[in-house]
């Protein structure tokens, strides 16, 4: 099973530290209805590990031996959901019930960051949440349906959704 021993590699205390800290983060901002917050902090990397590197190389990479350890941390799996969930209504998109929230509050639109759903949708796959991409997918397809372009940095990131 491959792990990432990359010497950037936070690990996964760390990461779970983080990551939890995130989503208590994202907890006191929806309950606040602060949700132009989800749409101006950088949080994609450790809310959403992928494994693939990114801008910060290695340091939130997670390979098939990470994954399989957080999701068998039933604590962290909760927290990942619940994330999951949180970011998706910062985009006034119910994640579980997979359609639009009804009674918006100021700031949960879509704020054109393609990006963001492209590596949360990424990273619900690789942990196992079909159910999660499945809904992320319909999203993002009624999205581009609208006509929202979804290229980051001249990629077009369309793909993993068709």
């Amino acid at each position: 099973m491959l792990f990432n021993t990359h010497n950037t590699f936070v690990g996964l205390e760390k990461l779970k530290r983080v990551h939890q800290d995130q989503i208590q983060e994202f907890e006191s901002w929806a309950a606040h209805n602060d949700w132009e917050k989800f749409h101006y902090s950088h949080y994609d990397w450790w809310a959403f590990p992928v494994n693939r590197p990114s801008s910060y190389g290695y340091t939130w990479v997670v390979y098939a031996g990470e994954v399989d350890q957080l999701k068998s941390d039933p604590l962290f799996m909760a927290s990942y959901r619940r994330g999951a969930i949180l970011v998706s209504a910062s985009w006034g998109w119910d994640l579980t019930g997979c359609t639009y929230l009804h009674h918006l509050q100021p700031g949960q639109s879509w704020h054109h960051w393609p990006i963001r759903l492209y590596k949360a949708a990424q990273s619900v796959l690789l942990f196992g949440l079909e159910d999660y991409f499945v809904s992320l997918r319909a999203l993002a397809l009624d999205l581009i349906g609208k006509g929202e372009p979804f290229l980051y940095n001249n990629r077009d990131l369309s793909g993993l959704f068709k």
